[in-house]
Parts: structure tokens; sequence; C-alpha cells
């Protein structure tokens, strides 16, 4: 094999497929369908192409992910060895982590390690004066680096609001209101404020009521605040009531299902978030529509941006007794998708093409290998029991041989695929059952001839059964013909099962060279192909690579065992 060239061309390139496939959770952080492992959520923005177009296309407007938050699971200030600034004129608002209070939910945030603990914001004043509003602002500055716009950007936020209270009527209210603003900031330049949106009045359906403004409704008409706190969410539901003909929020700090937390990232179920460009609109940015906020915000690249939350501290509670709010903050964080990921781009979901390319090896290799073996099984042992047995056996067996033979492999495939399922193993044993057919015959040809030999006789003269002479002569001799019908039925199955993926039968739950070229022909389109042809190129090459280097495989094995064909050395 080694002295061979095309065997040595051929197991090479074998190999090769064989590293990928046994090394590929080295390879790549991700699933087969290229999502992150832990979130199971796209690790990009959609049609991504590949990030070293920046280097070598010297495109500017092309951007990479970019991470901003270093350790988003527990917020630490800059005087404790952390990277949030702290900015109050207030002396009544104090700072403090509280390791006891956390949000008790896993968060589904991408490759971060999230901590026990929250920070704790606490205003308090004894007896005396009202302090009326006061401001703290928790901060963090990043640079983009980029000379484009980002793809998108998402982020996360959850809050835990308790304190003192009194009554108005039966509901309950906090002495210290708090309006919550989650924001983004150009250094020197304008600010905009990402969550919450304010609501219009035909969202609440009250004539007198012009904004939401974190979670306090606030009535222009007379300037009052009536309002405690509510998760955000919940307003669109109808959670609220109304006193003296105006709207007022229920005074729970959030839903119960969440433990009284606010979250602006329902983290338990889904991984869409309501600090994300998707859903952010013009009203919320402080413009009348925009329908790309990201290009808005980095409207002038590079340069050096912060973000934060904005808590407005509002005394509205009793002089005569002591008032505290406690807003308990964790998980912040805030990512920026790039329209460049990965070494292949990403596909219409933005999930990553090169995880999905790698993985998709051990599919092409696990089903040709099987499909090749089980082939090559069935149809020896037909082949071998028709020929060595003949007469009626050899009849029936044939027969329905011809009858396989004579059925539209393509079209055959399909109905049952659909009607059977489309799991790999499924797609496995339908290739097998319609793939042993033209081996048999080939077998049972040479066992016809191989029973009639001298030394078949022979064994059969001194007693021999039909079991030994069939091990020990007949299959011996069968032998060469099995090799390279092993090597060579590899690239049959391995295109079969991308011609059904390229249809669409193909298993949702694994990533095979097939589906990809079904995604980018069906979903992605032409034009995605023009920008970023390595999609197809890639996939539709590794394929071509895997047939060949098996057919290379094969025609060595047949130089190698045909003594006809058989160089002497």
């Amino acid at each position: 094999m080694v002295r061979n060239g095309k065997a040595l061309m051929g197991l090479s390139i074998i190999m090769f497929f064989v590293v990928l496939a046994l090394f590929a959770s080295f390879l790549t952080p991700f699933t087969s369908l290229g999502k992150d492992a832990e979130t199971r959520q796209p690790p990009a923005p959609k049609y991504c192409v590949p990030s070293w177009y920046r280097t070598v296309l010297q495109n500017p407007t092309l951007t990479d992910n970019l991470r901003v938050v270093e350790d988003p699971g527990l917020p630490k200030l800059k005087s404790e060895g952390g990277e949030w600034l702290l900015l109050t004129e207030s002396d009544r608002i104090s700072v403090n982590t509280d390791e006891s209070v956390g949000f008790p939910f896993d968060v589904a945030i991408t490759q971060y390690e999230i901590k026990d603990g929250s920070l704790a914001v606490q205003f308090n004043r004894a007896p005396g004066t009202i302090y009326n509003e006061s401001k703290v602002s928790l901060v963090k500055e990043f640079n983009y680096p980029f000379g484009g716009v980002p793809n998108g950007f998402s982020g996360n936020l959850e809050l835990l609001v308790e304190g003192s209270t009194h009554k108005i009527g039966e509901h309950e209210y906090l002495d210290v209101l708090v309006n919550v603003r989650f924001f983004i900031a150009l250094e020197g330049g304008n600010q905009w404020t990402l969550w919450p949106p304010p609501l219009t009045d035909d969202v609440i359906g009250h004539s007198g009521l012009d904004a939401l403004i974190g979670f306090n409704i606030i009535n222009y008409t007379t300037g009052e605040i009536y309002t405690a706190l509510e998760a955000y969410p919940k307003i669109f539901e109808g959670e609220i009531f109304t006193i003296e003909n105006t709207v007022i929020a229920k005074p729970e700090s959030g839903a119960e299902e969440n433990a009284n937390w606010v979250i602006c990232k329902p983290s338990r179920s889904t991984g869409k978030s309501y600090i994300d460009n998707s859903v952010l609109t013009g009203y919320c940015m402080g413009l009348t529509l925009m329908e790309d906020p990201a290009g808005f915000i980095f409207e002038e690249t590079p340069g050096n941006y912060s973000f934060g939350v904005e808590l407005t501290f509002i005394d509205v509670g009793d002089s005569d007794k002591s008032v505290e709010t406690t807003v308990h903050i964790d998980d912040i964080n805030l990512n920026f998708y790039g329209n460049s990921y990965g070494i292949l781009g990403t596909d219409h979901e933005g999930n990553d093409l090169f995880a999905q390319l790698i993985h998709g090896t051990r599919i092409s290799l696990y089903l040709g290998l099987s499909v090749s073996i089980m082939t090559v099984v069935l149809g020896l042992s037909v082949g071998l029991a028709a020929g060595y047995l003949g007469g009626i056996p050899d009849q029936i067996l044939m027969r329905f041989n011809d009858l396989m033979l004579c059925l539209p492999t393509l079209p055959l495939l399909i109905v049952l695929a659909a009607v059977l399922g489309t799991t790999i193993e499924n797609l496995m044993l339908l290739l097998v059952l319609l793939g042993w057919n033209g081996f048999a015959r080939v077998v049972r040809s040479m066992a016809i001839s191989l029973k009639e030999r001298p030394f078949v006789e022979a064994a059969k003269a001194v007693g021999a059964g039909s079991g030994h002479v069939i091990l020990r002569h007949i299959i011996p001799n069968v032998m060469p013909i099995v090799y390279v019908s092993l090597a060579t039925s590899v690239p049959g199955a391995i295109t079969a099962e991308a011609s059904l993926s390229w249809l669409g039968f193909f298993d949702a739950t694994r990533m095979s060279w097939g589906r990809m070229l079904f995604n980018i022909s069906h979903i992605g389109g032409t034009a995605q192909v023009a920008v970023n042809p390595w999609w197809v190129i890639v996939p539709g090459l590794f394929i071509s690579m895997m047939a060949v280097a098996f057919i290379l495989v094969g025609y060595a094995l047949d130089e190698i065992l045909n003594p006809r064909l058989r160089m002497r050395r």
C-alpha cells in the first residue's frame, strides 16, 4: 500500500478526515449544528463572512464580535479590583457586594462564568429632609475599534428592588421609588436609552399617560408620580390597576415565577433579549423612527463609549420616618456582534459553518463506512448462498435481486425517507437495502466459478462439508473483490446521503455536508453564495475529496490484489 501512489494519496486524505472527525470537539467549541454548547444559541449574527476577510481583503467596514464585560456574573467596582465605575453626587447612596442575594436561575450568556451574589445599591435617609431625586450610575467604559457598524448587539440585566413601604388604600408602595435606565453613550457625544422603551398612550389606553420611565408611570398632566415597581413585561399582560383615574403598576419588584427579580433577558426559556437592536425602535432611542439602532449609535466609528445602568431614587416617602430602597444588580452584560466571524462565517441562523463542516466529517465517515460494510456483508451472504447452493435458492434470491435492481433508487429513497423518517440511521438502512444488489451478483458469479475448481472438488472428496468449503476455500478467494468493493462503495453512500440532504431529507438533529449545501441553496440563495462562496465550496470540495480518496484506495487494492494487475518487484 505504501509503495502504491494511489493508495498513499487516498490513505493520506482519509487520515485527514479521520483526524477531523476524532478531534472535532477539540477543534471547535460548538455543537454539530454550529451552536454554542452551553446556551444552544447561535454564536454570531446570520450571514457573517469569514473573519479573515478583514485582513486579506483589507475591508475596513467588516467588524468582529466584541465582548464588553469581562466578568458579567457579579459586578464589582474598580476600587475593589473590578471593572465598573460608580458615579453619584448623593451622600445618601451606598454600594456594597451582597454575596447572599443573586439571580437564582441560570443565565444564557455565552462563555461566561456566572457567580453568586449581586451588587447592592442602597438609598436611605433618616427622618427630616426629603431628598426628591438622587441619581447613581454604574458605568463600564470600552473602546469600539472597528471602522464599520456592528451587525447587532444584545445586553442583559437582572434587578431585585426592595425597601421600606407605605400603604395607599389596600396597596403597599415603596417609600423611595426607582427609575431604571440601561444606556450607551459616546464619549463627549450622544447618549441613547436601550431599555426600557417608553410606552405611548395607545399602548396603555389611558389619555393622561405619556410614558413609562423605568418602572414608574409618570402622569405629565399633573407632574405627579403615582406608581411603584413592576416587571416591565407584565405591563403588557394587563397587570395594572387604576387609582384616582391614573394607571398604576402593582408594587411587586418582579414576577413571582422569577423570584421577584426584574429581568431584561428571560434567560430561563429563551435567548431573546429585551436589550437587543432587533427589537428596539426609534422611540426608545430618542428618534422618530430608526430601522438600525446599531448603525445609528456607531455612526462615528471607531471611538470610546460607555454603557451601564442609571438609577434615579425618587424620595416621595414620609419625612417623619426613616426610608430606604435597595436595588440588587446582577449579570449585567452587553455584547456586540460583527458581520465577520470564524473561519468560514455563519449560516442563515448565525451558526458557525466551520463547526458544521468539522462535525459533518463524522457523519460522512460514520454513514459511508457503516453503509459500505453492511452492504458488502449482505451482498456477500446472498451471493455466496445463491452461487454455491444453486437450484431453487439461487432462483429465489436472484429473482428478488432482479426485482430490487429494477426499482428506481433515488425516487424510492425519497419516498421511504419521507415515510420512515430522516434520521441518519434510517438513511443508512435504506441505502443498505438498495445498495447490495450489484455486489451480490458479482459474488454469485465468482462462487459458481470457484465451486467447480479442482481444489474444491478435492475438499469435498475428503469429506469437507459446505460450511468448511465456503469458509476455507470460497471466501478467501472472494476477499480481493470484497476489499475493493468496500473501498469503492463508500463514495456512493456519502454522495447518496448528500443528495438526499440537498433535497431536504436530512436528520434535523445532526449536521452533514449535504445539509450545509441544502441550507445555502434553499435558504441562503444565490446572493449569499456571492457574498460567502466558501459556504458552498468547502462542503462540496470535502465530499469530492472523500469520494476520490476511497476510489483511489479501491483502485490501489485492485492493483495489489489482482494477479493480472500486480507488479512484481
